[in-house]
């Protein structure tokens, strides 16, 4: 099984996202637009209203004070991954006829490519990121332009955005792309002080030697009442000037686009993000959990080789056949798999501490056929140890589905929603779980990733809200 391949997949554009190009690892998250204001926290921290008007999507409480514990402290988002409670913001747009207007949603890329010779290191808590210039006067280098429906992206004005479809809304899109390289020491930049910096042919500078997952931030801008839009008449927000305490707002070109990135992912959400995901060149889409757990033991009893244990070996198996005369007449495999109860959110509001469910994360496939089948999940107690677990001595199996999930004969990641039967055993007090994984009752085997690969059993505790948009 090879868990480095690369999964080269077209990128969804979301009613038209730009600025992301496939990459060989990727994970992302949609986040709706929720309040402008005049604040910077990153550049202009701790005073309000002193900045340019700023758009902001995530953590519904960014002001001019952010840090990464208010983030945590309160991780209420527009995002529909629960477990994103970063800050995200933009300058604001006026529009030619000298209308200012919001921003519909925004959907970030989080990838990286060539990791099999330069892995990403996780988000360190309260990372600060910067992309682009407010004071450009030319194309950008990191920046896109995009208009749905018209002949993709662009970094110079000068074109005409018309209807994404015959009768439908226009649509204008800036896609920005965040620094790669990290200089290791400072979580915040300062002016003149880039605390980031962008890798050439994937390795990174010197000065800057940390690579840290790409940051593609795409904003969406849909407007229903518009036929058409020229992009040289775009304006976007800058510094503006304080006269007698009043404001006094500027404005500059689509070269002044740029945008802001507070980290706000968990420390275990930023380490599946690197560890079990884009350094694995996968495509991971909404799965970065809350937190997780990484399988502390796992093996597989095999009626063939009843002395047998395999709590050495890299990969479980599973088979199981319940035609007739009856399941005991055939061979059997059966996958144990044992974690810790990762811990649920406690300061999520509560309309969404109900999204949050624990899963089972595996990686493998069918290896009889092409074939896509159901697996089983059962319940099954920590009285066992990988080493010494074989088919004689193996916990007694209770053939009662605590999870279930169909899968085929392409190797890739299968997610076992078992979230009623963990609350029920955390609730018990008990602090791991375990699991049989049987197979689909018709004879065919799998073969999964055990604890000691690369793609280990994990537990993860995700919440998803979809987030729609226009």
């Amino acid at each position: 099984m090879n868990t480095r391949r690369t999964l080269f997949a077209a990128i969804l554009l979301v009613a038209g996202t730009a600025g992301a190009q496939a990459a060989e690892g990727q994970v992302n998250v949609v986040c709706s637009y929720h309040h402008t204001a005049g604040d910077d926290a990153i550049m202009m921290p701790g005073m309000p209203g002193m900045a340019m008007l700023h758009d902001f999507f995530g953590n519904t409480h960014t002001d001019a004070v952010s840090r990464y514990a208010t983030l945590q402290e309160k991780p209420h988002t527009t995002c529909d991954n629960k477990a994103d409670a970063s800050a995200y913001w933009a300058p604001t747009m006026k529009l030619p006829d000298g209308r200012i207007v919001s921003p519909a949603y925004q959907k970030t890329y989080y990838q990286a490519d060539d990791v099999a010779y330069n892995p990403v290191q996780p988000f360190p808590a309260g990372l600060e990121l910067l992309a682009g210039d407010h004071h450009g006067s030319t194309p950008p280098k990191q920046i896109n332009f995009f208009c749905a429906g018209g002949n993709g992206y662009f970094n110079k004005m000068g074109r005409i955005c018309g209807p994404r479809s015959p009768g439908g809304p226009v649509q204008f899109n800036i896609g920005l792309r965040f620094p790669n390289c990290w200089d290791g020491k400072n979580l915040k930049p300062s002016r003149g002080h880039p605390n980031g910096t962008y890798a050439v042919n994937n390795h990174c500078p010197a000065d800057f030697p940390v690579k840290i997952p790409t940051v593609n931030m795409n904003i969406a801008w849909v407007f229903p009442d518009l036929k058409s839009l020229d992009t040289r008449k775009i304006q976007l927000s800058m510094d503006p000037d304080i006269v007698n305490g009043k404001r006094i707002e500027k404005w500059g070109s689509l070269y002044t686009a740029h945008a802001d990135f507070m980290n706000g992912w968990t420390v275990d959400g930023a380490r599946f993000m690197t560890d079990h995901c884009l350094n694995l060149a996968m495509q991971c889409g909404l799965n970065v959990p809350y937190s997780m757990s990484v399988a502390q033991e796992s093996s597989y009893v095999d009626s063939d080789n009843p002395q047998a244990t395999h709590g050495g070996e890299s990969q479980v198996y599973i088979e199981d056949n319940w035609t007739p005369p009856g399941r005991d007449a055939h061979p059997q495999k059966l996958a144990l798999l044992k974690f810790t109860i990762p811990p649920l959110p406690d300061k999520q509001p509560p309309e969404d501490a109900a999204l949050f469910k624990y899963s089972v994360r595996l990686y493998g496939s069918n290896v009889t056929d092409t074939a896509t089948r159901i697996l089983h999940v059962y319940a099954v107690s920590d009285d066992w140890q990988a080493d010494r677990v074989n088919w004689k001595n193996r916990p007694q199996v209770v053939y009662t589905d605590v999870g279930t999930l169909r899968h085929g004969s392409t190797p890739g990641t299968i997610y076992f929603d078992v979230d009623r039967y963990v609350r029920q055993q955390a609730a018990l007090g008990k602090k791991t779980v375990s699991f049989y994984i049987g197979g689909e009752r018709q004879g065919r085997e799998f073969a999964f990733a055990g604890t000691k690969s690369t793609t280990p059993p994990l537990l993860l505790v995700k919440g998803m809200r979809h987030t729609p948009v226009p």
